[in-house]
């Protein structure tokens, strides 16, 4: 939005601070339905689970005002996303995120020594948000052995899908909601029964991973299932076309309820993985996105105990693997799609598109 509609939103916005015996809680709202990105109040807490780890979970509700302003058009439409950034200090890293919103991808952008890591979940889906329904989107962060002063913050902004199909920031859209310092977050998360064992030793430190991944062009285009049958063409096509002992960026799609072991999918097939994405149930059907970065399963012990899952399955994977490598995934009976990097464009995986385009198949 313009500078003097972000003003407005300030003055509308709200926020409660609870420190010493507390969790960290901020909430907030937002009364001007032209800002759509920023939902119109959500609520965030902060705990940390022994020494070394951070969660937060935001509950953000959207106005049925606001989600007319996410309902495609064809290819162009508005995409609400909401993003973390750590501060320069290098000492929080981002591991696992869950949440039921819609559609919803997640792009890493790694910072370094002057600079902190980015996660940007962006809702492809926005136009399938409820009105006045208050989602969830957890988050749970390393931090480095003997760190008490990194900060976390909270920023809503609004993405665009262009015509040649990449996702694009629209600019001054960027509001911050909420900024977590590590110190004033006190109270252990009461979802976990013990912290989780040796995280400390397991920092990730993305360093050759480089902007693990952006939201790939092309995927913005895909709105029907004409579309999708016809990218789904062209990307099988590509795969067989690459160089096969040239190293590739890679995004696999598998298909519904197949379970995997993302390490040894990585050790049959020689890949190296970046990024995983996956499904949980509950007993009552509802239905999370949980991602996580690198192949390691265990890193699902960083998800707090609520919800339960029933079942669990892997639904995309992302990383670089030789031409060869992936043109025998490829031929997988698990495996929907392989999408290989096109130019500056990222790969990344199909599966929510998939099951909403191709039930009638």
């Amino acid at each position: 939005m313009k500078k003097r509609t972000v003003i407005s939103a300030a003055l509308a916005m709200q926020l409660f601070l609870c420190t010493g015996a507390f969790a960290y809680q901020s909430e907030f709202t937002n009364s001007k339905a032209a800002n759509a990105d920023l939902p119109a109040k959500a609520k965030l807490e902060a705990y940390k689970v022994g020494k070394d780890f951070l969660t937060t979970m935001v509950r953000p509700e959207w106005t049925k005002e606001q989600i007319q302003a996410f309902q495609r058009q064809s290819i162009f439409r508005n995409i609400p996303a909401l993003a973390f950034q750590t501060d320069a200090s290098d000492a929080l890293k981002p591991k696992v995120i869950m949440t039921n919103l819609p559609g919803v991808k997640v792009d890493l952008n790694t910072g370094g020594e002057d600079a902190g890591d980015e996660i940007i979940v962006s809702i492809l889906g926005g136009d399938r948000l409820n009105p006045d329904k208050s989602y969830t989107l957890y988050t749970g962060w390393s931090s480095r052995e003997g760190s008490d002063k990194p900060s976390l913050t909270l920023h809503s902004l609004q993405r665009f899908g262009q015509p040649g199909g990449t996702i694009n920031d629209l600019s001054d859209t960027k509001d911050q909601l909420a900024r977590i310092e590590w110190k004033q977050v006190s109270e252990t998360n009461p979802n976990f029964k013990v912290a989780p064992a040796e995280l400390s030793a397991s920092f990730p430190s993305h360093s050759d991973e480089k902007n693990i991944k952006k939201v790939k062009g092309e995927y913005p285009n895909i709105y029907s299932k004409e579309t999708l049958e016809q990218y789904r063409k062209g990307a099988a096509q590509r795969v067989q076309s690459l160089s096969e002992q040239s190293m590739w960026r890679f995004a696999a799609t598998f298909k519904k309820a197949t379970n995997l072991d993302p390490k040894k999918l990585a050790e049959q097939y020689k890949l190296k993985i970046s990024q995983v994405y996956a499904i949980g149930t509950t007993a009552d059907g509802k239905e999370y996105t949980v991602t996580w970065f690198g192949d390691d399963i265990k890193d699902l012990s960083l998800l707090e105990d609520n919800p339960r899952f029933v079942k669990f399955h892997i639904t995309e994977i992302e990383g670089r693997a030789g031409g060869d490598s992936l043109q025998s995934l490829s031929l997988s009976p698990s495996v929907s799609l392989v999408e290989a990097e096109d130019k500056d464009r990222q790969p990344t995986g199909i599966y929510w598109l998939d099951q909403l385009y191709s039930a009638s198949k």
